[in-house]
């Protein structure tokens, strides 16, 4: 949520640890209203996290990532790859208090990083504060369960890593506008998240947003989220594992009176080493009056081999901006901890 940490065993310091991701996914729109958008894009994602520990509770953490940084326009493979770090913070990890400085995304919605599904964060990854400038910290507490609450407060990153390597994204600029682009600390989330003791495996989170105005906005983005997952077994063998989140921003992108509603849920089934899921998202957004409901239905198979090797293969079906389209997608994802 607010950094990448991997907690230490050894007893001496400093001790570096991390995970190394690795995935090929080919999107292919098949149908479309829009006859220029019906293409092929394979590309991959690769993403290396990395845990520099000092003591049991001082580390710094970092993620890097390579992908395509810019939008697809036709028929492309393995192209306009770009990488970039997007996660560098100290951190402070005691048993009740956190903290943590640097480049981070702040804490505010989960659909984004836990629906299920290889179409499953088409829309809500909209609303994923990443790449943000600034401090946090989180205070951990018991009450018929455990729970989290943390803050933070924050700007986007404008600096020089905001840009990327190979393909060329930026950097971003103060003049691009936007919410949070204000290079001072007057943007800030505060989130709780947590589970019961009687209701194991279930995990809420609540969150609130709010975002300064950049340049060319006259207000401040508001946002609420609510949502949560609950993972059961049924048997021995099967596990069933449905999510469901609500997010309403008020002043949607810093403009007064503008309004953007995001739902998803979804259902996770997983048997032995196979996982079927679908995801429903939808986003209903009012701009100038004017408003627009789109929707993305994911339905994935998935298989995970023994030796850590994940295959997928997923049906889409989409209405974006009053065109609806259908997709097919495979995924090989492979991880490597070290």
């Amino acid at each position: 949520m607010y950094g990448f940490s991997v907690a230490a065993e050894e007893s001496s310091y400093p001790v570096i640890s991390g995970e190394l991701s690795i995935e090929i996914e080919d999107d292919w729109t098949y149908r479309s209203d829009d006859p220029d958008a019906e293409f092929n894009d394979l590309y991959p994602t690769v993403i290396l996290g990395t845990n520099v520990a000092f003591t049991e509770t001082i580390s710094l953490n970092f993620e890097a990532t390579m992908e395509p940084v810019e939008d697809p326009t036709g028929d492309r493979a393995f192209q306009d790859l770009g990488g970039y770090l997007n996660i560098a913070t100290i951190n402070y990890d005691g048993e009740v208090i956190s903290a943590y400085a640097g480049k981070f995304t702040p804490n505010f919605g989960i659909a984004w990083d836990i629906a299920p599904g290889i179409f499953g964060t088409n829309l809500n990854e909209d609303y994923e504060l990443a790449e943000m400038i600034g401090v946090g910290g989180g205070f951990h507490f018991e009450a018929a369960g455990e729970h989290t609450l943390t803050a933070s407060t924050f700007f986007q990153d404008t600096t020089f890593l905001s840009n990327s390597v190979g393909n060329k994204r930026g950097p971003v600029r103060l003049s691009d506008g936007g919410p949070g682009n204000t290079e001072d600390f007057s943007s800030f989330a505060v989130a709780l998240d947590g589970g019961f003791e009687n209701l194991a495996g279930f995990r809420y989170h609540t969150g609130f947003s709010s975002l300064a105005s950049g340049q060319g906005g006259d207000a401040r983005q508001l946002g609420y989220a609510i949502g949560g997952e609950y993972a059961f077994l049924v048997g021995e063998d099967v596990t069933i594992s449905p999510m469901a989140e609500f997010v309403y921003f008020d002043n949607y992108g810093g403009i007064d009176n503008d309004t953007a509603k995001y739902l998803t849920t979804g259902v996770a089934v997983n048997y032995a080493n196979w996982v079927a899921s679908t995801t429903y998202q939808r986003r209903d957004t009012k701009a100038a009056g004017v408003s627009t409901d789109d929707y993305v239905l994911d339905v994935t198979l998935g298989y995970l081999f023994d030796m850590g090797l994940g295959v997928a293969a997923a049906w889409r079906d989409a209405e974006e901006g009053g065109v609806d389209s259908e997709g097919l997608g495979f995924l090989v994802s492979y991880a490597i901890e070290f």
